[in-house]
């Protein structure tokens, strides 16, 4: 089925509950590809990132969780580990949203380099967010929220301005790149 990159081909990815979609954000400009699904599964991807920063009284100031009571301790972890599981359930939702919107469009046999970039980008920051959901432990829970912030948050700058704008942008021409992209 051909996309216009106006309206979603289809829903693909779950909605991620009530938590989440209650606090969506609205995309900054640099984020807004101008694709309804895509740009709504990026504010849910804002939105569980969000929730993971107010898991902690004070993300920026606390180096670890030591000085906290152990009952705060599990409690943040117990928090974290259920938006974790959230947002990798959610983030590979996403990536198979994409992925199935290029092969619908015959994307991924008219421009194979393009999408194999894309997924292979896919591919890394999966792998990377697993690697730091298998560090985590009570003693470095707030570090472990940083640092996938910090992760998540240049990923998303860098993947929408390489591989999505491209992708909302080759979508719209029915089937030609831009020429840029090439």
């Amino acid at each position: 089925m051909m996309h216009l990159g106006q309206e979603p081909v289809m829903k693909v990815a779950e909605p991620l509950g009530e938590r989440y979609c209650a606090r969506l954000v609205a995309l900054p400009p640099a984020l807004n590809t101008g694709n309804a699904l895509i740009d709504d599964e990026h504010r849910q991807l804002l939105a569980v990132m969000q929730q993971l920063r107010t898991v902690c009284a004070d993300p920026e100031r606390l180096a670890d969780c030591l000085g906290c009571a152990g009952a705060r301790r599990q409690a943040c972890e117990h928090a974290v580990v259920g938006i974790l599981g959230d947002l990798f359930a959610f983030i590979l939702e996403h990536f198979a949203s994409e992925e199935r919107i290029m092969r619908d469009a015959m994307m991924a046999v008219t421009e194979h380099d393009l999408c194999a970039a894309h997924i292979e980008d896919h591919a890394a920051i999966a792998q990377k967010v697993q690697e730091i959901v298998s560090r985590l432990d009570f003693a470095h829970t707030v570090a472990r929220i940083r640092e996938l912030d910090g992760l998540l948050g240049r990923w998303l700058d860098n993947h929408i301005g390489m591989h999505d704008l491209i992708l909302v942008g080759w979508l719209g021409k029915g089937s030609q790149p831009p020429p840029d992209a090439r």
